[in-house]
């Protein structure tokens, strides 16, 4: 027996060695690229968009924890983080890999707001494809007097075309230019210019939003534009009141500087007998939901669920995305009694979601690699997307570049999904949903110190 103790010691402390460097170089090759653009540990802009592709998930490159996560352990972490002011808590950690639940606070469907994104998302790349992609495009009357623009529900086009962006997405600037080709050499220089957006019935605003949120999201439409935001400069929030004529005001721009007259502009079912003269595939659905995720885009995530309500043969309405989505859910696995959803980018205060199918998801999407775009579009604690300027108290400062996480902000709502990997290698799907209490300060501080607790809980 003795002699069985010698051989097994080395054997289990070689293993264990094993395990804690291949979990190093996971996150040496993993996360170092996500922490360059933080300034509290280097420079660069290796993540910006421009530049390089969004760092990929932590967890497929990680080997096996070092060390279990107690949950009585992380249950006396995580209590005794402070809360004042913090209002009611519901929350759910759970082992990314078998689903063990380590810790529970509260029961209950909770308002999610933005952490919708994460179920909304995930439907749209399960339905539609990961590689599914919208046309705009522009067609010309049998007369050829008329050239219709025709939106496909492209929640990224741009008007002018943006050389620089990575990845790049589809603009009206590019299909002016092809459309302009197409019309000279047939001798065309005058036309009038037709639009058709009725692909989405409408109407484009969801009743169930609040009119205070008409600078957070425009009118859902088929064609629209640069967000329908007539000015581009940054943090700029009025929105044009018609997405689909201000995108065709643009359009005609376009082709006037390509030498093609514009003579009217107006509203028109596109023509049986019209044929194509160019169009313009927007990027695909795996990059829009990452920027649905990453930026928490209000537009784009309602229009990829009107695009999965028709994928499903119903109308392009709000009550349509709806059913759909509570349908699709529940096909999933990922719905629980007590649960609403209203519309797939969390504005209504009236959606209700469990931390159970928030988790769910994320658990789902890091499993499946088909769905990873989830997983890699969520933001990185204080070096991306929403959580970029978080993530900054001394308190929370180990979540730095660990913590993958969907923000989610109303009044008086505030909560954080995603997963992180503890400090003894074992990742963590999570979902913490707060409400009520003194604001946004403490909730936030909170959500952040928490989350920042499970990255550097040594919690066996």
């Amino acid at each position: 027996m003795a002699g069985r103790r010698r051989w097994v010691c080395p054997a289990v402390t070689w293993i264990l060695a094993l395990t804690v460097a291949l979990a190093t170089a996971g996150l040496q090759f993993v996360v170092r690229p996500q922490l360059a653009d933080d300034p509290l540990v280097g420079t660069g802009r290796l993540d910006h968009p421009a530049v390089a592709d969004p760092p990929p998930a932590v967890l497929p490159d990680l080997g096996a924890p070092t060390a279990t996560v107690a949950p009585g352990a992380l249950a006396a972490r995580l209590d005794a983080l402070p809360r004042e002011g913090l209002g009611d808590v519901v929350a759910l950690v759970v082992d990314a890999r078998t689903g063990q639940e380590l810790y529970r606070a509260g029961s209950g469907a909770r308002t999610p707001a933005s952490s919708l994104k994460v179920l909304s998302a995930l439907v749209a790349i399960d339905v539609l494809g990961p590689d599914r992609t919208f046309a705009t495009t522009s067609l010309l009357t049998p007369d050829g007097g008329t050239v219709v623009l025709r939106g496909g529900g492209d929640p990224l086009l741009t008007g002018a075309t943006r050389a620089d962006a990575h990845p790049r997405p589809a603009s009206l600037e590019d299909l002016a230019e092809q459309t302009a080709e197409q019309l000279t050499a047939k001798g065309t220089t005058t036309v009038a210019l037709g639009y058709d957006a009725t692909l989405f019935a409408g109407p484009g605003w969801n009743p169930a939003w609040p009119d205070i949120f008409a600078r957070s999201v425009a009118p859902i439409t088929a064609l629209t534009a640069d967000h329908a935001r007539p000015s581009l400069a940054p943090n700029a929030l009025q929105r044009a009141e018609d997405p689909a004529r201000f995108a065709a005001d643009q359009f005609a721009g376009f082709l006037a500087a390509r030498g093609i007259t514009v003579s009217a502009t107006n509203p028109v079912p596109t023509p049986a007998d019209a044929t194509e003269l160019a169009h313009v595939d927007s990027l695909p659905v795996s990059a829009i939901a990452e920027v649905v995720l990453a930026q928490s885009d209000n537009d784009a995530a309602e229009t990829l669920l009107w695009q999965v309500a028709l994928e499903r043969g119903r109308p392009a309405t709000p009550a349509d995305g709806a059913a759909v989505l509570t349908t699709e859910l529940q096909r999933l696995g990922l719905w629980d009694d007590g649960m609403a959803v209203l519309d797939g980018n969390g504005i209504a205060s009236e959606n209700l979601v469990t931390p159970d199918a928030l988790v769910g998801a994320v658990r789902m999407a890091l499993a499946d690699p088909a769905l990873r775009t989830i997983t890699e579009g969520l933001p990185v604690a204080g070096v991306t997307g929403t959580l970029r300027e978080r993530f900054g108290a001394d308190d929370s400062l180990r979540g730095r570049g660990m913590v993958r996480a969907k923000t989610g902000t109303i009044r008086g709502v505030n909560t954080l999904t995603g997963y992180v990997v503890t400090a003894d290698g074992q990742p963590l799907a999570f979902a913490l949903m707060t409400s009520g209490g003194a604001g946004q300060t403490s909730a936030r501080a909170w959500l952040d110190r928490a989350t920042a607790a499970l990255a550097s809980c040594g919690c066996s």
